[in-house]
């Protein structure tokens, strides 16, 4: 099965879960390739952080955003370097990387230190979908 198809046949167990399944069928489609290389650490059981190695690249060309669910980390197109190379190895290219965020996820202000951009996503439940007991009529 391919595409929405295969999630079918759980349409009888769901209410309002449709973007759910499209934001995991865009996570398998995903071949944004390894640069720029990343970690995700946990801090505690609702805090996590983004770590993403950007060697050489200057803070003013890195563009951090969220949209619909989406983290997106992207940079602008570097300046035109005219040094002459005798070995070029720290790659510095253009790109543009997402992350899927759950609905409970809030992102904090991002920091750029020692060329590791740093940014932190809470896990808030929010009051609606938090445990509570309804008394019966």
């Amino acid at each position: 099965m391919t595409g929405l198809t295969k999630w079918e046949r759980y349409a009888p167990f769901q209410f309002g879960v449709e973007d759910m399944f499209s934001r995991l069928d865009s996570l398998a489609d995903n071949n944004a390739g390894n640069y720029p290389p990343y970690n995700i650490i946990k801090v505690d059981e609702h805090s996590q952080e983004l770590h993403i190695a950007l060697a050489g690249v200057p803070k003013d060309s890195i563009t951090v955003s969220t949209e619909r669910g989406v983290l997106t980390v992207s940079t602008a197109t570097p300046t035109a370097d005219t040094r002459q190379y005798l070995h070029r190895g720290i790659a510095q290219r253009t790109f543009a990387r997402n992350w899927q965020l759950s609905d409970t996820a809030q992102v904090g202000a991002p920091t750029f230190e020692n060329g590791m951009l740093i940014i932190p996503i809470s896990l808030v439940v929010p009051e609606a979908q938090k445990r509570r007991e309804l008394t019966i009529a």
